[in-house]
């Protein structure tokens, strides 16, 4: 009796694991992960399809702090801009780890504040402000514009990563580090894209108010967002 308790026990185990398993395939699936047709092509697939979804928020992260750096240094924020190019350097050594994923995050949502707030405070371009420098001021619409853009981009899938368990992460094949970080990509990025939308919407009214010129790209990017 008790060897019968344990193999159904063992059996039931193994079902739930396999089902787990089948869940984090067909969602990975609906991201557009994955699909041949062993567990090792299956695997690989999962891995590669996360590590370009890793890839391209990072490259968006890389625009977007670019872009934050530009528009900090074209209205005198010597302090901002250094920040962004701090952060930007964590982006550069390979595949980014979690905490640095996280670090970068928050840096830049509270560039995007600052910037939001410090355009807000000249949109009544007082006589005693520090001049805007038109050109940089240019150059982050677009660094930026094309930032949100990749944001955008990566909507689509970010609901299916959203919705699985960092088990059923593991269990498509993923090493621990890059089930993380896709993780925290679904998390963060909807309310980073949000936040973002906000300063590139202030930024691209008070260059259209200032003489200052609005690339294509900043324009069709807000368009994207919506």
């Amino acid at each position: 009796m008790n060897r019968r308790t344990v193999l159904i026990s063992l059996l039931a185990g193994s079902a739930w694991w396999l089902s787990g398993a089948a869940q984090a395939q067909l969602n990975l699936k609906q991201l557009g992960i994955g699909g041949g047709g062993g567990a090792a092509g299956s695997s690989g697939d999962a891995g590669g399809g996360v590590s370009q979804l890793l890839q391209t928020y990072v490259g968006a992260n890389q625009q977007v702090l670019g872009g934050q750096s530009s528009l900090a240094s074209a209205m005198g924020m010597t302090s901002a801009a250094g920040q962004a190019k701090q952060a930007a350097g964590l982006l550069s050594g390979g595949t980014p780890s979690v905490s640095q994923l996280t670090q970068v995050g928050n840096t830049q949502q509270s560039l995007s504040q600052s910037l939001t707030q410090a355009i807000a405070s000249r949109s009544g371009d007082s006589a005693s402000a520090t001049p805007v420098n038109k050109q940089a001021f240019t150059d982050g619409l677009s660094s930026l514009g094309k930032g949100v853009s990749q944001y955008s981009s990566l909507q689509s899938g970010l609901g299916s990563v959203g919705q699985m368990s960092p088990s059923s992460l593991l269990q498509s094949g993923m090493n621990p580090q890059t089930a993380q970080s896709a993780a925290y990509i679904a998390q963060s990025a909807p309310g980073q894209l949000q936040s973002l939308m906000s300063t590139l919407s202030s930024a691209v009214q008070f260059a259209s108010s200032h003489g200052i010129s609005v690339p294509s790209i900043a324009t069709s990017a807000l368009k994207g967002g919506q």
